[in-house]
């Protein structure tokens, strides 16, 4: 081909600003075996990567590079093509050794803007999935609040968190988790200045004193999650394990079965909280419960393939030497995890109410939408909040009558201790 029949640059770029991406992506071609540059090959690159022949592209980038090593515009479009020639597909596979290493050599690359950003979510995302916290809080301090968007993201129509909350959020866990909860809890309540409902910082926080010493407050702030219209069933089991080690543990049975009865995850996810539970029927001399729970997670773990932790098999010691001390066996329970599994969420719904006093009362008008509601109580006490979540669905509208029992909260708004309707159920009479 002659000069004559060569593309021109500008067509080339216009049509690659148009996202023409194909017959740009064949004029670059062009351009470049008649008349290489470094402008014109990182476009050739960029072209093939939004066509998506990523093979190429790197190729491509790399025989640029190979001519002019120290062009910026080639650096970027290679980095962005090993992310995604490489780093998505670590993680769709959640291959954390893997994504390091790409992650890393993108980052030599180009350090700035958006890669950066990008590439570090999908590594901090990865060492969350994976546990792995010491990681996690590592490749978080590559960002700052300032290098990262507060818009929500959308997913199918939907808010989600933005790049600079979901920062904050596994920030504050990592910090949590690695158990350095003055850190994690003033982290966290920095985040909470922008975010300030922000449910998963609030847990944080709440969890972060606890654990620190500050067990009664960290009490009082996990109760007041539980308001939350996100407040997740697990946080409730949590509150639980704070109430038993306080020795609340009427209130931490109550509270480990109302989470589990109200989890729609499969027994596997429960696992951790089987044991708690265990630990709480022990303390509270419920021996059958306790090896019912103890019973359930050995064969699921047995099924799976997985081992019993230590923790699972002192529980266990406990419980025997507890029942022998009682003159009793060992129950006989069935080894058939879906049977034993019924029996163990026949005594959730029980747990739930247990030593629970209940009242009775009308639920009050509230506009459609709203995530509360209050119930007039019968015996003229003070309205009382409830979740609108937590009525059941035949009895949610205004005028239903219901019984509740009663739990301590927090107002935010009025800074005080209160309550709360919960275990709602509904009253013909």
């Amino acid at each position: 081909m002659t000069d004559s029949q060569t593309p021109s640059y500008e067509n080339a770029e216009m049509l690659r600003k148009s996202k023409n991406y194909p017959e740009a992506l064949e004029q670059f071609a062009q351009i470049w075996h008649q008349n290489p540059s470094s402008f014109v090959g990182w476009r050739y690159a960029f072209c093939l990567r939004k066509v998506g022949q990523l093979e190429d592209a790197e190729k491509v980038a790399r025989k640029v590079l190979r001519r002019y090593p120290e062009d910026k515009f080639t650096k970027s479009e290679l980095g962005w093509i090993l992310y995604e020639k490489e780093l998505k597909p670590a993680k769709e596979e959640d291959d954390l050794g893997r994504a390091i290493h790409v992650a890393n050599q993108i980052l030599e690359l180009n350090s700035d803007g958006m890669v950066l950003v990008k590439t570090v979510l999908v590594v901090m995302k990865i060492a969350k999935n994976r546990k792995n916290w010491k990681i996690l809080l590592g490749w978080s301090n590559r960002l700052t609040p300032e290098n990262l968007d507060n818009r929500p993201m959308m997913f199918n129509g939907k808010h989600g968190m933005s790049d600079r909350e979901t920062w904050y959020v596994s920030r504050a866990r990592a910090l949590l988790e690695l158990e350095r909860f003055d850190e994690a809890r003033q982290f966290a309540r920095s985040g909470l200045i922008e975010f300030p409902d922000e449910i998963f910082l609030r847990r944080t926080a709440a969890l972060s004193l606890a654990r620190s010493g500050k067990l009664s407050d960290g009490i009082a702030e996990m109760r007041s999650i539980l308001a939350h219209p996100r407040s997740a069933w697990y946080m409730k089991a949590e509150l639980a394990e704070l109430e038993y080690q306080v020795g609340n543990y009427r209130e931490a049975y109550r509270l480990i079965c109302d989470a589990l009865s109200t989890s729609r995850q499969s027994d596997e996810y429960k696992l951790g909280y089987f044991m708690t539970l265990a630990q709480i029927a022990l303390s509270l001399g419920k021996l059958e419960i306790a090896a019912e729970h103890i019973m359930l997670a050995k064969i699921i773990r047995s099924r799976k393939g997985w081992k019993t932790p230590p923790d699972l098999v002192k529980i266990e010691e406990s419980v025997f030497a507890a029942l022998q001390a009682s003159n009793k066996e060992w129950p006989e329970l069935p080894r058939d995890p879906q049977q034993l599994g019924k029996l163990c969420r026949r005594r959730w719904q029980a747990g739930k109410d247990d030593g629970v006093q209940f009242y009775r009362g009308t639920v009050k008008p509230y506009p459609q939408g709203r995530h509360f509601a209050f119930i007039k109580r019968d015996d003229d006490g003070e309205d009382v909040y409830v979740a609108v979540r937590d009525l059941p669905g035949n009895c949610n509208r205004s005028g239903s009558r219901v019984e509740f029992a009663l739990r301590m909260s927090y107002d935010k708004k009025k800074e005080r201790e209160t309550v709360r309707a919960t275990n709602v159920r509904c009253f013909n009479g």
